[in-house]
């Protein structure tokens, strides 16, 4: 027994018969002949595939349960998440279809039955109307600013979305907060599809789905009357019969207390001392302090003289 333990071939052949043993010990239940088994799985995820673009789902099952047989071995490593049902919408149109679920499985294994068998499916056809973007302003600037005409851009957008969805889109809206705003304000602000009662509507595409939003702020505005004072008196014999100014009006702007005190602006006082014709002479109005004169900056008057 020595002598055959010493021989280098007999070693070897031991050995390797050993390892044979472990090596069908370790995997003995995939060498061992079993029998196939069959087994179900519960609420397995449901996908599509092929689905038009023009077309959306309306209804179709979240999930399905099916039966797959297989070795036992194999459909222990198969789980609900894993296991991909899904069915085929390819050439598919508007309306309801029964579909039958397929699945990807792996070798050695087949599906016996799914439940239910068929799938209803619902689709509906897509829309993308254009509509006008609605503003809603919250919030108000610092005091004594007054807001301008706000701009949209691009003042209209496109809403995608199923028919059924979009008939409950009661308008499309951008919001934007002025609280304390101390100048011109420009907002990249989000646009949102909304119903009739406020909420927004789930299942649109709103694109663009932000718009540029520009408010202008200025200081209060008065539109008051211009006056032009005269100075001296027309030749005698000679009378002024009418002044005529262009603007008759001016436009000034600034804080609000100041422009409650003024009533109006002047000009330059007119010479018309010993004139015995018309004069016509262009004027700078005098603005008062604290108010800035809007547009025009000068005043075209007409004296007209006439002799008694």
């Amino acid at each position: 027994m020595e002598r055959l333990f010493k021989n280098n071939n007999v070693v070897k052949l031991v050995a390797f018969f050993l390892a044979l043993i472990l090596w069908v010990y370790v995997t003995g239940d995939e060498l061992r002949p079993s029998e196939d088994i069959s087994r179900p799985f519960q609420d397995v995820p449901l996908s599509w595939t092929n689905l038009n673009d023009e077309l959306a789902i309306m209804d179709i099952p979240s999930e399905v349960n099916v039966n797959l047989r297989g070795r036992a071995y194999i459909l222990d490593n198969i789980t609900p998440q894993n296991l991909k049902v899904y069915v085929d919408m390819k050439d598919l149109g508007e309306g309801r279809h029964l579909l039958t679920p397929n699945a990807v499985v792996p070798r050695g294994v087949s599906v016996l039955f799914f439940h239910p068998q068929q799938v209803s499916v619902e689709l509906e056809e897509v829309e993308a109307p254009q509509k006008t973007v609605s503003l809603e302003i919250v919030g108000q600037p610092k005091e004594g600013l007054t807001m301008g005409e706000p701009r949209i851009l691009p003042d209209s957008v496109f809403v995608r979305g199923p028919r059924s969805v979009l008939a409950n889109v009661f308008l499309v809206k951008a919001v934007i907060n002025i609280h304390q705003a101390d100048g011109d304000n420009v907002q990249m602000v989000p646009v949102i599809a909304v119903a009739e009662d406020g909420q927004e509507v789930e299942g649109v595409v709103v694109s663009p789905a932000m718009v540029e939003v520009m408010i202008p702020f200025n200081q209060p505005k008065k539109i008051v009357p211009v006056r032009v004072p005269l100075k001296g008196d027309p030749a005698e014999g000679y009378y002024i019969s009418r002044i005529d100014i262009h603007p008759a009006t001016a436009a000034i702007q600034g804080k609000q207390e100041v422009l409650d005190m003024i009533t109006e602006i002047t000009t330059d006082p007119v010479n018309v001392n010993d004139a015995k014709i018309n004069i016509t002479i262009e004027l700078s109005p005098v603005v008062p302090d604290g108010v800035e004169l809007l547009l025009q900056d000068k005043v075209t008057v007409d004296v007209v003289i006439e002799q008694l």
